[in-house]
């Protein structure tokens, strides 16, 4: 029997112990709950009880509940992470772990570069700049738009080219520009109704906004991206190097 004290908070011991089911790899992405009852049964709680504990792994996004046939409650796959400061990106790294990563060309486009562009591309106001927009895709979910731009001088034909792989790859093999290094500064922020609708995002789900300016060895600038990344997907690790004489 539990105690007085227990019996009180038991719908936080119930998401305790159903979170560490989870967390030791009892119960497994995609495998589902018991019914409601039968964890009422299993804990001596009431199905309130049993509700309020399952709320709570619902609002920590490790439990998802589903309609209709076949409905029920299944535990989420854990989103992984991937380290923003590594060169290739999160893609790349999501390719690695064995997902699948497809790319949509949503937009191409030879422009005009106004203040921030030309400022972090290095370029005199108005100069010409490839623009490429894509849809990144992992297992088939919107994961990643970007919004990037490219000097015309470092890859004159750019825009003729397959653009559904790695940009960083056909910079490289075709026009011999390799990343070097890049800054990036990263915002949470509200979407655009506009990337709302392209990344399938719930109401009032937020993103994280990437700026990212990319360079070569001698220290040119290669590529200015604004790009939008749903949070929910990964887990974003930033990974620094020992300092010398450590």
């Amino acid at each position: 029997m539990y105690s007085l004290d227990r019996q009180t908070h038991l719908y936080l011991h119930i998401a305790d112990e159903l979170r560490s089911r989870i967390t030791n790899g009892e119960l497994r992405p995609g495998n589902s709950l018991p019914s409601e009852r039968t964890l009422s049964e299993q804990f001596e709680a009431s199905r309130i009880t049993v509700r309020r504990a399952l709320d709570i792994l619902g609002a920590e996004e490790l439990i998802e509940r589903r309609r209709g046939r076949g409905g029920g409650t299944f535990i989420k796959s854990t989103p992984p992470t991937v380290q923003i400061n590594r060169m290739e990106g999160f893609l790349p790294q999501l390719r690695d772990r064995g997902r699948t990563v497809e790319s949509q060309v949503l937009a191409t486009d030879l422009v005009s570069a106004h203040n921030e562009i030309a400022d972090e591309l290095r370029l005199e106001p108005r100069s010409q700049v490839f623009r490429i927009v894509r849809l990144r895709k992992v297992s088939g979910v919107p994961m990643l738009i970007e919004d990037s731009y490219f000097p015309i001088n470092i890859a004159p034909d750019l825009l003729d080219q397959d653009l559904t792989g790695s940009l960083y790859e056909l910079l490289a093999k075709r026009y011999n520009v390799r990343p070097a290094h890049k800054r990036e500064t990263i915002t949470p922020e509200i979407p655009t109704s506009w990337e709302k609708k392209k990344l399938q995002l719930r109401p009032n789900q937020p993103i994280l906004r990437v700026k990212r300016t990319t360079f070569e060895r001698n220290d040119t600038a290669i590529e200015f991206s604004r790009d939008v990344l749903r949070c929910d997907l990964a887990q974003v690790e930033i990974v620094t190097a020992p300092s010398q004489g450590t």
